[in-house]
């Protein structure tokens, strides 16, 4: 058999230009061009192909002959001399079906933009029937103590009575009102103004009043500068110091078991009251003792206790400025303790701190209750230094931790973890509307669950069968005090929340704001400071700059056991009643106060807004608004007295400076 020459093997098989058979990729995504082009490529024939003019002039339609296309005539139109008539297209099926398309996307677009005024109306007389059903629900009897404090809490929130007035909004809306001050009113004829202390400088009547000097150096700085501002400020360092320094990478092993327990009950002596975001007994009975177990490895147990040795570290800090003793000891002054060293640092509590942001990063994609106690934590102790930016992004990743807990899962509150969770949500909830309405940053949508999520209960945790005597923390307070004191706290955010979206808006005409709201909200929050159960009620004279007592020598000072005005344990109290007993029932106490003083300054502002903008509009009512916000702008508790000096433990420090 006779070889095959290599032209007729390869006439045999499919040319490159064949694609094995397939139709080029040119010519599917446009054939016309390549009909048009009647010079095929060298050495490729061109194939016959029907051609079916997508408009054809009317004398090719009479011939019956292929029409180019040409404009303004066509190839045979223009050989033969004649006029080239186009007739108009007429819609396909194809067209139809597109205009068809378009218009079903429209009316889409339409009804979803509608959506969020229909949702948020919604939602708000679910709130208002939540409120008052909750009302209710808090006049009857509580059997447990758990539920006791719970119906105490519920009639801290007052309902709204007034007709007309407007609840509080979901926190989305702030982020959209910030961005949208001095526009065009709404249908009611209102402008919403900048509720954050650092706008005010936006107001139009403060503008016209400052100087052009500062007008012009604060367009330079944008819009929002702070924010600006912060994002440029150096990241923590990341060396980490070990403790004594000689004792190597593996330090944390090495740390004596009375340094490990003096600063963590530091922590839950000094913040965890204020901000209940761990669970003392669990705490003692399994957390610390498995990272001590697995030697600080790389687990999410040991990262919580690294967090809160950083928090103790600032804990103990503020025994020492405000000159009070620590926990376990029977003296009457601070009295540094042997490992008192571990504390100083340019940035105390750094060196575990940083420990932690280094294990944490094997650990970043869990969702559990434990991932979100740990960025709260985080948040808190960048809240002290201060970095307000920094413990935003903790917020909002605790936030995310907190949603996919309570969404993705059914979560019984009744029981001590679904109480937890119920704990941190309200903990990451307040913390991240602070820095919201204050900074304009946008939320992390959390505040959609409030309906669901109940208040907590504190429910106690059940270590039965379980022995924790070597690492068990020394009770010295009574804990339903400081739980009286976060219910009362969590029930101001919603009266706040209610102020801002109720009156921070201005009209031209002079009726905003309504004296009618106005007298509703201060009705609201006199009821909520009448609730408030005896333990941690207060007068009028204590709204004052108070916690005033020298606190440099108090060595004379004598405890007095008979006095029962507090729950606390009073075996180590100064017989000064002025003074706080502890960091921690200073913080709580000066916050509560502090609180009502800022709403009443939050009521008042938007009346100095009118004065600024129409002041030959004010009233008498306007001139006793104005006064009242300006003396509650003034002499914060939380600022004053005792914290002149304990100034490691003042709470939201960057909201009270930037206020």
């Amino acid at each position: 058999m006779s070889k095959r020459s290599f032209e007729e093997t390869r006439a045999g098989q499919p040319s490159e230009a064949d694609h094995n058979g397939l139709m080029p990729i040119h010519d599917l995504l446009s054939p016309d061009e390549q009909e048009r082009d009647p010079t095929p490529p060298a050495g490729q024939t061109k194939k016959a192909r029907n051609f079916i003019a997508t408009v054809a002039c009317e004398t090719c339609r009479l011939k019956k002959t292929r029409c180019d296309e040409s404009r303004p005539k066509c190839g045979l139109c223009k050989s033969l001399g004649l006029d080239c008539v186009y007739n108009e297209r007429k819609s396909s099926k194809r067209d139809q079906s597109l205009t068809m398309i378009m218009s079903t996307l429209h009316r889409l677009e339409t009804k979803l933009e509608n959506i969020p005024s229909s949702i948020l109306s919604n939602l708000l007389q679910s709130l208002e029937g939540h409120l008052d059903l909750s009302n209710d629900r808090s006049q009857g009897a509580h059997p447990s103590p758990a539920r006791r404090e719970s119906g105490r809490q519920m009639a801290m929130v007052p309902a709204s009575a007034t007709p007309g007035f407007t609840p509080a909004a979901p926190d989305e809306d702030d982020f959209h009102a910030e961005h949208q001050h001095d526009t065009a009113p709404d249908s009611s004829g209102r402008v919403s103004i900048s509720f954050s202390q650092h706008g005010v400088i936006l107001w139009p009547g403060a503008r016209s009043i400052l100087p052009d000097k500062l007008l012009s150096a604060y367009e330079l700085l944008g819009q929002n500068y702070v924010i600006e501002l912060e994002s440029t400020r150096p990241p923590l360092p990341m060396f980490i110091s070990p403790f004594p320094l000689h004792s190597g990478e593996r330090w944390l092993e090495l740390l004596p078991l009375s340094l490990i327990k003096g600063l963590a009950d530091a922590f839950f002596a000094v913040f965890n009251p204020s901000t209940p975001i761990m669970d003392k007994a669990f705490f003692f009975s399994f957390t610390l003792g498995a990272a001590i177990e697995s030697g600080f490895g790389y687990t999410m147990e040991s990262c919580l206790v690294l967090n809160v040795l950083a928090l103790g570290c600032l804990g103990v800090l503020a025994y020492q400025e405000g000159n009070y003793p620590l926990l376990g000891t029977q003296r009457y002054r601070f009295e540094p303790p042997e490992w008192m060293n571990v504390v100083y640092e340019e940035q105390p509590g750094l060196r575990f701190f940083n420990e932690a942001r280094r294990r944490i990063g094997f650990l970043m994609c869990s969702n559990d209750i434990q991932s979100c106690q740990f960025f709260l934590l985080s948040s808190v102790y960048y809240s002290q230094i201060p970095r307000p930016m920094d413990a935003w992004a903790m917020i909002h990743r605790a936030a995310s931790c907190c949603l996919s807990m309570l969404t993705n899962h059914d979560v019984n509150f009744d029981e001590w973890e679904g109480d937890m969770k119920s704990r941190v949500y309200w903990n990451c909830l307040m913390n991240e509307t602070i820095l919201v309405q204050e900074l304009h940053l946008p939320p992390s949508g959390l505040s959609r669950l409030e309906e669901k999520v109940p208040i907590p209960k504190f429910i106690a945790f059940e270590s039965t069968g379980y022995q924790a005597t070597r690492f068990s923390s020394t009770n010295v307070v009574d804990d339903s005090y400081f739980q009286y004191h976060f219910l009362a706290q969590v029930a101001h955010r919603i009266i706040l929340t209610r102020i801002r979206h109720s009156l921070y808006f201005y009209s031209d005409s002079g009726n905003i704001p309504q004296p009618a709201v106005n007298a509703e909200l201060h009705h609201q929050l006199e009821q909520w400071r009448n609730n408030l159960p005896p333990a941690i009620q207060f007068s009028d004279a204590q709204l004052q700059p108070c916690y005033s007592t020298p606190i440099n020598d108090l060595s004379s000072v004598q405890p007095s056991p008979s006095s029962t005005a507090s729950p606390i344990q009073t075996s180590s109290r100064p017989s000064d009643s002025n003074r706080p007993l502890s960091p921690a029932v200073a913080v709580t106490d000066a916050m509560l106060r502090g609180r009502y003083m800022i709403a009443k300054f939050h009521i008042g502002r938007p009346y100095l807004y009118k004065a600024l903008r129409i002041p030959h509009l004010l009233t008498e009512d306007d001139y006793e608004q104005i006064r009242s916000g300006l003396h509650n702008a003034m002499d914060w508790p939380v600022t004053q007295g005792i914290f002149r000096k304990m100034k490691s433990c003042i709470p939201i420090k960057f909201a009270f400076c930037s206020q």
